[in-house]
C-alpha cells in the first residue's frame, strides 16, 4: 500500500532480532481450526515488553481465537509460541496465569455480592488457623489498589460500583495474580466517556510500571489513542503490524476491509447489478421510538420504522442495541421514552404483551429460543398454542400448522417429528423464524439472524426476511455484520456506546460508512 510504510513483524524464533527488540511473547506460524473452518492461518505475532499493542479486525477475523490461545484457553494449534524467548504451550488459563499472562474478558467475571477486597482475594484469601483474616485482607487490597493508582473503597460491594470501576478492579485482580502481560478484550465497549478516560489513564500507569498490554477493540479511535503498535487481522490472516503514530483510522479500515473505500463501493455496485432499492419512507409508519433511554445501556434513542421496510441497526458489541431490542420486546423496561406501534402507545410490561400486539423477537442465540430435545413441530407451535388450538391439545392440528411453516421457510429435512437438535445451525434458525411467523407479526425484530451460518444458509434466511418485507412486515435487523445490512436493508441506523451516531441510506449505506460511524 502506497500511502504509508507498514511494519510486518518477523517471528523471532525464525529470524533473530537485536536484543533490544527481542519480544516478550510471540507466535510463530500459528494456525488453528474448528473442524473444517480456519480460525487462524500461519499467523506471526510479536509483543514487546512494556508496550500497549492493539489488535483490530472485523468480526470473525481471528482476534478472539488468537487471544484465547495466548491466554491458555486453546492449546490444540499448529505452530509455536515463545514466552521470554522460550518455547511454551499452555494447557489451561491457570497455566498461562502461572506464567504471567492474564486476560480480562468483555463479560466481566466479578462477584457482584462480594466486596472489592473479596473479589481481589477470591482465589486465595489470607487465612490463619483456617479462618479468613478480614482486616488484613482489606488492608492488603487497599494497598494493592493504591500501588496501581486506584482510589476505591475495598469494603464496597462490587454490584454497587459502576461498570467502569468494576473493570478496573478486574484488571487489578489479574495483576494481583502475578500477570505481567494483560489482555483486554473490548475494554471500552460498555464505558461512558469519563470511564473510558479513567481506563486510559490506568493503562498509562500500568505501562509506566512495566506491564505489557494487548488492547482488543472495535473502537478504532480508542485503539489509536492508547496503543504503541497495532496488528490487523483479516479472514484468519495477519495483514500487518503498524506503528500507531504512522497510521490513521481510514487506513485501518482499509486494511480490515481489504480494499480502498472507492474500490469497495464499485465492487458493491457491480455485485448488485442494480441501483439500491429506494428507501421506503413513504410507507405507513409501523414503529415509533421517541427518546427512549435505559441508564447504562442506551440514551435518547428516537427513530421510525415503516411497514414493508427493513431497517438495519448496526453497532459493535456493547453498543446498546441488544438492550434496546429487549426493551422493544418487553423483556426489559426503559426508564423513559415512548414506544408506539401503528400509532398506539405501548406499555410493554412483559413479552406476553409484546407478542399479543404483534411484536416478534428472534434473539442472537437461537438455542435459547429452542427446545433442542423436542420435535420441530412442538418448537414451531408452542408459543401460539392458546390462540391456535382453541381447546384441547391436538397433535394433528399442531403438525398441520408446523408443516405449512416448515415449507414456507424451507427447513431441511422437512420432517416435523425430527428433533430440532439434530438440525444444522441454519435450519435451526429457520425453525426459530417459523415459530414467530406462525402468526405473521406486525414488527419483527431480528438479532444476529445469520450469525455462525455458512454462505448458503445465510442466503436462505435472508431471502425469507426479504419476502416478509415484501408482505408488509416492518423489520428491525440488528447485526454486527455490516455485509448483511448492506445487502438487504433499505436504510440503517448506527449505534455506538449507547447513542445513535448515523442514519444511512442509498449510496451512503456502505460497509465502510457503517464501520466508521460505529
Amino acid at each position: 500500500m502506497a500511502f504509508f510504510t507498514h511494519h510486518v513483524s518477523l517471528c523471532h524464533c525464525k529470524n533473530p532480532m537485536p536484543e533490544q527488540t527481542t519480544p516478550i511473547l510471540e507466535l510463530c506460524n500459528v494456525s488453528k481450526r474448528y473442524g473444517g473452518a480456519v480460525a487462524l492461518a500461519n499467523v506471526d505475532f510479536a509483543l514487546r515488553a512494556g508496550e500497549v499493542h492493539g489488535l483490530v479486525g472485523e468480526n470473525g477475523a481471528g482476534k478472539s481465537t488468537m487471544m484465547k490461545l495466548l491466554a491458555g484457553v486453546y492449546h490444540d494449534y499448529v505452530g509455536e509460541m515463545r514466552l521470554r524467548d522460550q518455547p511454551v504451550r499452555f494447557t489451561s488459563p491457570a497455566d498461562a496465569q502461572a506464567k504471567g499472562i492474564g486476560m480480562v474478558y468483555q463479560e466481566l467475571s466479578t462477584f457482584q455480592h462480594l466486596t472489592v477486597a473479596e473479589n481481589l482475594f477470591s482465589r486465595q484469601p489470607p487465612t490463619r488457623g483456617g479462618l479468613v483474616q478480614w482486616k488484613h485482607m482489606n488492608q492488603e487490597a487497599q494497598a494493592h489498589l493504591r500501588e496501581l493508582g486506584l482510589n476505591i473503597d475495598v469494603t464496597n460491594l462490587m454490584g454497587r460500583l459502576s461498570v467502569g470501576t468494576q473493570q478496573l478492579v478486574e484488571i487489578a485482580r489479574v495483576i494481583f495474580s502475578g500477570a505481567q502481560i494483560i489482555i483486554l478484550d473490548e475494554p471500552t465497549s460498555a464505558l461512558s466517556g469519563p470511564e473510558t478516560r479513567r481506563l486510559f489513564n490506568f493503562i498509562a500507569t500500568l505501562k509506566a510500571q512495566g506491564k505489557t498490554i494487548i488492547f482488543i477493540s472495535h473502537f478504532l479511535e480508542d485503539v489509536l489513542e492508547v496503543t504503541d503498535r497495532i496488528t490487523v487481522l483479516k479472514n484468519a490472516h495477519k495483514v500487518a503490524t503498524l506503528d500507531t503514530p504512522n497510521v490513521t483510522k481510514h487506513q485501518l479500515v482499509e486494511l480490515m476491509i481489504g480494499s480502498d473505500a472507492k474500490i469497495l463501493q464499485q465492487m458493491y455496485e457491480q455485485d448488485q447489478n442494480l441501483p439500491r432499492r429506494p428507501s421506503r419512507l413513504t410507507g405507513e409508519t409501523a414503529l415509533t421510538v421517541d427518546r427512549l433511554s435505559r441508564p447504562g445501556a442506551f440514551h435518547q434513542i428516537s427513530f421510525e420504522l415503516h411497514k414493508g421496510e427493513i431497517l438495519g441497526l448496526f453497532g459493535f458489541m456493547g453498543a446498546g442495541q441488544i438492550q434496546l431490542a429487549r426493551c422493544l420486546f418487553g423483556a426489559e423496561r426503559p426508564t423513559s421514552g415512548v414506544i408506539m406501534l401503528n400509532n398506539q402507545k405501548l406499555n410493554l410490561k412483559n413479552t406476553t404483551i409484546a407478542r399479543n400486539v404483534g411484536i416478534a423477537y428472534v434473539p442472537e442465540n437461537r438455542r435459547n429460543s429452542l427446545m433442542l430435545e423436542q420435535e420441530i413441530y412442538k418448537n414451531i407451535t408452542l408459543a401460539h398454542l392458546g390462540r391456535l388450538l382453541h381447546g384441547l391439545l391436538n397433535q394433528r392440528t399442531e403438525v398441520t400448522i408446523a408443516r405449512t411453516q416448515i415449507e414456507q421457510v424451507g427447513v431441511r429435512p422437512p420432517q416435523p417429528f425430527l428433533r430440532v437438535g439434530a438440525l444444522s445451525g441454519g435450519n435451526q434458525q429457520k425453525v426459530v423464524l417459523a415459530k414467530w411467523l406462525t402468526q405473521q407479526p406486525k414488527l419483527l425484530i431480528l438479532n444476529e439472524p445469520t450469525r455462525g451460518m455458512d454462505v448458503g444458509a445465510k442466503d436462505e434466511v435472508l431471502t425469507i426476511v426479504q419476502k416478509l418485507r415484501d408482505q408488509g412486515v416492518a423489520i428491525l435487523l440488528i447485526t454486527t455484520e455490516p455485509e448483511t445490512i448492506v445487502r438487504i436493508a433499505d436504510r440503517s441506523l448506527v449505534m455506538s456506546k449507547g447513542r445513535l451516531t448515523a442514519e444511512l441510506s442509498g449510496v451512503e449505506l456502505t460497509k465502510e460508512n457503517l464501520m466508521k460511524h460505529a
